[in-house]
Order: C-alpha cells, then structure tokens, then sequence
C-alpha cells in the first residue's frame, strides 16, 4: 500500500507530460453496457473475438478491418480496483475519462499496447483452480512485466490489469497455494463461493450469486493449545474448494481464521481444518446489505461411517443381484420371450446406475451425466412394463399375436433411449451454454460432484424430478387402471369355469401385473421419499436414511421378485441337471474302448 501511495505523485507527472495522446484520439467502437445478445448477456463483437468493450485511438476507425488487441481488465466496466479491500469499487468518474487513464498507463508500460490500432477489453479476473489463489502482484513485479519483453505481440497471459484509486496499474494473477498460505505474512481461507459471489437465500434455496460486498477477514495468531491469542498482521487470501463432505451445517456459536487457515469455534472450542469447512457471507434474498459472515463446517462422520458402510455393502449385493438377475434371463429358454424383453433393458440400466453409484469421482462431469441417462432410462422401461400389462388388458391381445409386439417394442425403445438422450442432451447443451438465462436452467452435474450440484435448484427440478415424477404418476394410474381390467376379467371367468385357456392367459396377465405392481412399489416408493427430501431440501433424518436403504437395496429385491420364485428355480436345478448329464455323457464317451 505504502507503495501504491508514494508513486501517486509520479503517476500524475506522467499524466501531465503525456500530452500527445488524449481522449479525442480515442473512439470507443463499441461499449457492452448499450449492446445486448440475445440470451440477455452484453458483448461486442470485433472480427472473430468477443469483448466487452472495443476502443480503436492513433487515426483508427471502428470498421477498420483489425482484429483488436485483448485487454483483461480485473473490475466491471464503471469500476476500478481497491487493494486495500481487495475489491473491486465504483470509479466516481466518467467511464471514458477512466478508461483513458488506464489505456495511457498501459501504453506507457506496454510496447504491444503503444503499437495497437485497436483494443478489446474483457472485463474479468484469472480463473484459479483448486490448488491456486489469487493474488496482487507487487509494483516491482508490473514493472518487471512491462520490460521483460518489448517485442512481444500479446500482453502477458494470466493476467489482469486496472487502475487503483491513486491512479496506479496493478495487475492480479493465480499463484500456487502453497507459495503464499502460511508464508510471508499471507493466509488463507476457503470460501464457499467463487470470488464474487455469496450466499443468498431465496425460494431456490441457499445459492451463490453475484455480490458487490468485499470480502474482508482477519486472521489470529494461536498460542500452544490452538487458541486465538491476538489479531495477526496477515494478508486474508481467499480461494474456493468444495470441502470434502457433501452436507455442511452452519456454525451458530461464532468462529474465527488462524494464522495456519484452520477455524476455531469459539462455541465449541475446538479447531477446524481447512478441508472441513468454508467461509461465506450469507443473507436472505434482496437483504445483501445486513450479510453476515458465517462458517459452514463439515460434521462429524465418525457416526455415519457404519451407515456408509451399510449403504455400501447394500449397493455391492444389489450389483451382484442384478447380475445373476441378468445371466439367469439370458440363460433360461423359458424367460426368452417377448413379455421379458422388456425387463431385461430396465435391469441393464438399473445395473450400470449402480455401478456409477458407486465407482464415485472418475469423469465426474462424464459419469454424472451418464448415471442421469441411466435413472432415466431404468424409470422409462418401468413405465413400459406397466402400460404394456395394461395395453394387453385392456384390449385383450393375446401372447401369441407376435406381430404387434414387436412393432410395440420397436416403439418402446424409441421412447425409453429417445428420451433419456434427449433429456440428458438438453442438460449438456444448457450447462455449456454462453447464455446465462440457459446455464442457469442447467444441472450442474460434475461441478463439483458427479451427481447435481447442490446449490442448483432448476437444473435437478427440470431433468430429474419433473419427468420422474409424470412417469411414477403415470405408472400409479396405470397400476389403477389395470387392476380394474383384472377385476373385470376375473367376473368374467367366473362363467368360464370349463375354458382352460381362457384361465391360463389371466394366470399368466395375473403373474405379470403382480410382477409390475411390486416392481413399481419398490422402485416408486423409494424415489417417492427421495423427491420429497429433495423438494423440501430436507438431505438429513430418517426419512432420508429409508430412501437411501431402500434404493441401495433394489437390486436385491429385483432379484426376489424375478429369480427367487419356485418356478424360476426348478427350471434352474433342471437346466444344471441336463448340463450336468451332458457333461457326464462326454466323459464317458471320451474313454478309450467305449461305444
């Protein structure tokens, strides 16, 4: 800062003497506060680049056939940089006028920019990933970059450029974590929230959005036992890392930041570390001004351990049981038909959900959009077997009539893999969309699990609860509608003591609508209690726990339900014993002398 100050009355004798350019040279070409896109986002376009704002100076003209120099400016437009809040704040000035001043600043450090015809700024600081922060870089440090290299074409890659209010060029950057936490008089802390952003409470429910409030904190220095002693000197830099628990609770007791970026809970007495919690300021929704700094701690999972381990155990059976449930289908001749050739699709997609499930963080992004491709695929075949029970029913087609079952079955496979390529499609597209008003719709998925993020609302609302919920609500009408078709057929048999037939077929319509029904019951049930959670953001207690159970436990029970009957059973043992006699006849016939 001391810096910053002194070199204030330099940069006004710079000012003074650098009379040959001023702002009647400079035309702005284009300016995104009066250009709108169509997806409600401002850019101005210039030869095959998108800026924020296009200036063109020394005798250039805006349709000049030039592609314009890039700028990365760190503020908005209207705003510069405050190094002492390190926080972007209202410039108090003519936007012109301020962007005059800095593009003098950086033609008189950069040669590239004393060259250009043309500039473009875009308006945004560097993108650091989870092992970087982002930091100011000292003014002997911008003053190393304006004469490392005078011949270079680009201004330097990774960094951002703006003005103080003393009218000083600083310049940001991402640096490795462990360069600056803990070392030099710098510590830091995980923010929930990209740089930017708090949280805000709204009918979404808690989500990261845009905030023109400073993120301000101080770090305590710590005696032999962990305690804060005193307020530190230490410069906060904050980053943002998921912690390493999905479910976080907020701390009510109060909190403070040692010097080592671990929290201490006044409350609780005890220290937190880095990876187990975030800091962010938090309000209700149109009351950014009353925000207060909270701390999100990860809680204790030593009590929950034995219940992943349960969850996990469940899942492993379920996988094991939806395999042999496959291989016992594609084994028996008596399942090979065309009724079952649609359980076989819905036990595949149940069977790689699982997978996904549990082989977790591998392609999350990739994986993630494949276990929704999946759970909407497994919902859709449910739905199929439970209008094709009723289809047949209702108008009384036989088993035999081969013809239009398979027409039918053409059709539910455009349905069940149409959709879900649709519907995943769809969610792909909006998330990697440069329309805001799209990514805002988007799931989110792999950003930073695999599954949907848990601060988007919209994204899990439109592709996973909306269209699982029409189809468990189409299947309960049509579990209606059939056992009114089954009741009628029953009334009618009772004249039809004699006819075999006719009693064969509502046997084999009963065994498939029982089938159906209880397929139903275990699948909807457990989805039913997990969109309720999810509705009211309710990912704790018990009726959370008895989703999950009975999710982890489909695969078992699909097993019961198509395996595990007397009849599945007795053509299993006689299948093993033919195989087994097969086996015992080549051995015999093997022997040397026998016929």
């Amino acid at each position: 800062m001391n810096t910053v100050r002194l070199r204030f009355a330099d940069t006004v004798a710079f000012l003074v003497v650098a009379i040959g350019w001023s702002a009647a040279d400079a035309v702005v070409c284009c300016n995104s506060s009066s250009v709108t896109s169509g997806g409600g986002v401002a850019y101005c376009q210039n030869e095959n680049r998108t800026f924020h704002t296009v200036e063109a100076f020394d005798g250039g003209a805006c349709d000049d056939n030039q592609t314009a120099l890039p700028v990365r400016k760190c503020c908005p437009p209207g705003q510069l940089y405050d190094p002492e809040v390190r926080f972007c704040g209202p410039a108090g000035e003519d936007d012109e006028e301020y962007l005059r001043r800095m593009m003098q600043r950086l033609r008189d450090g950069f040669r590239v920019v004393a060259d250009a015809v043309m500039v473009g700024y875009d308006y945004e600081q560097p993108k650091c990933n989870a092992t970087q922060v982002l930091v100011d870089v000292p003014a002997v440090e911008v003053r190393g970059l304006m004469e490392a290299d005078p011949s270079a074409i680009v201004l330097p890659p990774g960094y951002c450029f703006d003005m103080t209010p003393s009218d000083e060029l600083v310049s940001r950057t991402c640096r490795p974590r462990d360069q600056y936490c803990g070392r030099d008089g710098y510590t830091c802390v995980n923010k929930c929230c990209k740089h930017d952003q708090m949280y805000v409470i709204d009918d979404d429910g808690r989500m990261c959005k845009q905030s023109d409030k400073p993120f301000t904190m101080s770090a305590y220095e710590t005696d032999a036992d962990g305690r804060p002693v005193g307020q530190s000197n230490s410069t906060v830099l904050p980053y943002n890392v998921e912690p390493s628990c999905i479910t976080k609770q907020m701390v009510k007791d109060g909190f403070v930041l040692t010097t080592d970026g671990s929290i201490y809970l006044t409350g609780d007495r005890k220290r937190v570390p880095d990876v187990l919690y975030c800091v962010e300021y938090y309000a209700e929704a149109g009351a950014q001004v009353a925000t207060v700094l909270q701390a999100f701690v990860c809680g204790d999972d030593t009590s929950d351990s034995w219940f992943d381990l349960f969850l996990l155990v469940n899942s492993l059976a379920s996988i094991v049981c939806l395999a042999l449930t496959l291989l016992v289908y594609n084994t028996l001749p008596s399942l090979q038909n065309s009724r079952n050739c649609y359980v076989k699709p819905y036990i595949v997609c149940e069977l790689v959900s699982f997978l996904c499930a549990v082989i977790k963080d591998i392609y999350k992004g990739i994986q993630g959009y494949f276990q929704l491709f999946t759970y909407l695929a497994s919902f859709c075949w449910l739905n199929v077997i439970c209008f094709d029970i009723y289809w047949m029913l209702r108008y009384n087609i036989s088993i035999n009539k081969n013809k239009s079952i398979s027409v039918r079955t053409i059709m539910y496979h455009i349905y069940c893999w149409g959709f879900s390529i649709v519907c995943v499609s769809t969610g792909y597209l909006f998330q990697y969309s440069q329309y805001e008003s799209l990514q805002k719709l988007s799931p989110d998925i792999g950003d930073p699990f695999c599954w949907f993020k848990e601060k988007t609302r919209y994204g899990i609302l439109i592709f996973y609860l909306i269209p699982s919920s029409i189809m468990l609500t189409a299947n309960v009408i049509l579990c209606f509608l059939t056992a009114i078709y089954f009741l009628r057929i029953k009334s009618e048999l009772n004249g039809f003591k004699g006819s075999d037939s006719k009693t064969e077929i509502f046997l084999v319509y009963k065994e498939k609508f029982v089938m159906s029904t209880k397929l139903f019951l275990i699948m909807g049930t457990s989805y039913f209690f997990w969109i309720i959670c999810s509705l009211f953001q309710n990912e704790q207690g018990i009726i959370w726990d008895i989703s999950y159970v009975m999710t982890c436990l489909q695969g078992v029970t699909i097993f019961i339900i198509f395996v595990a009957k007397r009849k599945v059973i007795m053509d299993l043992r006689k299948k093993f014993r033919d195989a087994m006699g097969r086996s015992e006849s080549t051995k015999i016939n093997i022997i040397p002398g026998s016929s």
